[in-house]
């Protein structure tokens, strides 16, 4: 079978940036040719994962991932002719808020790093703990990030890198919840969620503000399959899980994760 042509690749992914597919075809033919491991220094989602895992015939080459933590939604690829790395260049961070007067957010933690110019794809999921924030990054940014980020609004931090990730990584916090809808369509999944009205639902679809796996759709009537996650600014970010059981009016009752 004939390798896919990078103009092909790029087409099976015309939902993401044409720039960060292109680089990663590149990733996958410099693999084979040195016939060792290459990794996409940036983390990328699942579906990207999933689709490539689909393609590896076409690719003729193993594609692997690692995202640290035991559920993830950003991960690192890795690129091989044989069997997965035992290795990937990834330090798990831990960044700890040193004050005891203010409680940081995702979104403080996120904005501090980026602040310093670090672009978002070298970064993977922030889990929050306590008062800490741990984070996978591409490792060539580890001692940028140790040495600048000293203050997070206003609050002192410290950050360190921790050993044995894989034993000492926390887990993703959800919040487990149980909707009743009419349908799996997207504009009525938002209702439930977030307890607006219909119209309202549409509203955020159509002001951008709505991502299904993290893309930006506009197609209210979409249906929502088990694993989607939706991500509604302001509301916070969600995992449709399983279609539990139908109540006597036929309408479906279905069990969701908000993340914390």
């Amino acid at each position: 079978m004939d390798m896919i042509t990078k103009e092909a690749f790029i087409n099976s992914f015309l939902e993401y940036e044409n720039n960060s597919i292109s680089k990663l075809y590149d990733q996958i033919i410099l693999s084979k040719k040195i016939n060792g491991t290459i990794y996409s220094k940036v983390f990328t989602y699942p579906d990207i994962y999933k689709k490539l895992k689909n393609m590896e015939n076409n690719l003729q080459i193993k594609v692997y991932c690692n995202g640290v933590f035991k559920e993830f939604d950003r991960a690192m690829l890795a690129f091989d002719c044989y069997e997965e790395p035992h290795y990937y260049p990834i330090d798990l961070l831990k960044i700890c808020n040193r004050s005891k007067f203010k409680n940081l957010q995702h979104k403080d933690y996120l904005g501090a790093m980026m602040s310093l110019g670090i672009k978002r794809e070298l970064l993977g999921d922030l889990i929050l703990d306590e008062e800490c924030c741990y984070v996978p990054v591409y490792n060539e940014i580890t001692d940028f990030i140790i040495l600048n980020l000293t203050n997070i609004n206003t609050c002192s931090c410290e950050v360190i890198i921790v050993d044995e990730p894989l034993k000492n990584a926390p887990k993703i916090k959800f919040e487990e919840r149980t909707i009743v809808v009419t349908s799996l369509r997207l504009d009525n999944i938002i209702s439930s969620l977030c307890n607006v009205s219909r119209s309202k639902a549409l509203e955020l679809i159509e002001s951008n503000k709505v991502l299904l796996n993290h893309i930006g759709i506009l197609k209210k009537d979409k249906l929502l399959c088990s694993g989607d996650i939706l991500t509604i600014r302001g509301y916070g970010k969600f995992k449709i899980c399983d279609f539990i059981s139908k109540t006597q009016s036929q309408r479906l009752r279905i069990s969701i994760k908000k993340y914390n």
